[in-house]
């Protein structure tokens, strides 16, 4: 693409507006027009998201008053004269600044031109041919979006598996939803036998018992099925006790974690997809600036979010049946770390039955979806989470 040598944008409120255009075209420097309104944290995580992805462009203000058309001449011809081999991105900023810059950017033939968010597309104003031609509309990564609004990756309560594992965890997921109750009953074994091992290795009866008393029996033949899924290895039987090895920490993390299967088949389902160019598990995310937080700052952990474009979609996770306040608790997590555009779903292992439709209404009304059972053993949650991308309020 061709070289952009300096950008200039009409600052916004919405950081998107103002780092979208460099996000593309990667300029030497970066000119915002801005009026004399209190914009501090928008500058600050305009400028933060500048320095994690484009370190290298030089970041500049013009300021001027936004209801004064003099003013905003005066600034433009600042910013001419210094800058005479500019591009004007009529992408953000308030209505009489961009008639203004207009007006003035015609007069002097000035490159201009328009990022079309909803069609993800360049549109060309005024002698930016080339550039129109070569677009790739960018994509954003979680950093982006958490760094434009505020807060900043803090880590990840468990990690998302290697591809050698995916194929042993769609299978495992598969038996998982033959029979919830029964995998939480082997579940509570596993727990309990990996409790009492050293290592990766386990060697038990098959019959433990809680603290309480409460007989806990290991399901021989569940288990060989675990096995032929991959989730378990070297399994043997003999006179009432049991051995087998954990493939990795990471494995046994999952089979000794009844609800972990459900946020990694939602993982996998929008990871191969397609759609989308980042996909991460187990989010935790902090407020503010990572350097000033403190030992024992609480974070807000999100169970997945997936990156499309411009779309962050934050999706919930829940073993039982969830409510209009886990609802919109998701929806509150979306709009502060993913902005205006971020979209939020939910995903339950229970099943919304018919005295439960209102849930879906619900949902519908928060502008979010509800995943259950059902959708996920007809094969349809992989489906609705991507509606929501295309979803428009």
């Amino acid at each position: 693409m061709k070289q952009v040598t300096t950008l200039v944008e009409f600052f916004s409120d919405n950081t998107i507006d103002n780092v979208l255009g460099a996000f593309a075209f990667r300029p030497l420097s970066l000119i915002f027009l801005i009026d004399s309104g209190p914009h501090e944290p928008e500058i600050e995580a305009t400028l933060k998201a500048m320095k994690r992805r484009l370190p290298q462009t030089k970041v500049s203000f013009y300021k001027t008053m936004d209801r004064e058309m003099d003013s905003i001449r005066s600034a433009l011809e600042e910013l001419w004269r210094d800058h005479p081999d500019c591009v004007f991105d009529f992408t953000g900023g308030t209505e009489t600044m961009l008639l203004g810059a207009y007006a003035f950017a015609f007069r002097h033939d000035t490159p201009m031109l328009h990022i079309n968010m909803e069609s993800c597309s360049l549109i060309n104003i005024n002698r930016c041919e080339e550039l129109a031609r070569e677009f790739v509309f960018p994509q954003l990564s979680l950093e982006d979006h958490l760094n434009m609004n505020g807060a900043f990756l803090a880590g990840y309560g468990y990690h998302a598996p290697s591809e050698k594992w995916e194929n042993r965890i769609r299978g495992f997921c598969r038996l998982v939803l033959e029979n919830q109750q029964k995998w939480k009953e082997q579940c509570l074994y596993l727990q309990m036998t990996a409790a009492r091992a050293k290592d990766l290795r386990v060697e038990n009866y098959l019959e433990l018992h809680t603290a309480d008393g409460v007989a806990v029996r290991g399901d021989v033949d569940y288990l060989r099925r675990l096995e032929m899924a991959g989730m378990l290895e070297k399994v043997s039987i003999r006179e009432g006790r049991i051995a087998f090895r954990f493939p990795s920490p990471q494995i046994r993390q999952c089979l000794c974690d009844s609800g972990m299967w459900l946020e990694l088949h939602t993982y996998l389902l929008l990871k191969e997809s397609g759609r989308f160019s980042d996909v991460r598990l187990s989010v935790r995310i902090g407020w503010g600036v990572a350097e000033q937080q403190t030992s024992g700052t609480a974070y807000n952990e999100i169970d997945i979010i997936a990156c499309s474009g411009i779309t962050p979609l934050f999706v919930s996770c829940k073993s039982g049946l969830p409510n209009p306040s886990s609802m919109n608790e998701i929806l509150v997590y979306a709009r502060k770390f993913g902005g205006a555009r971020a979209k939020a779903a939910m995903v339950t292992s229970a099943e919304i039955s018919h005295g439960f439709v209102g849930l879906r209404k619900r949902a519908a009304d928060l502008g979010t979806v509800i995943v259950d059972e059902s959708d996920i053993k007809e094969g349809l949650a992989q489906g609705m989470l991507l509606y929501m991308l295309d979803y428009k309020a």
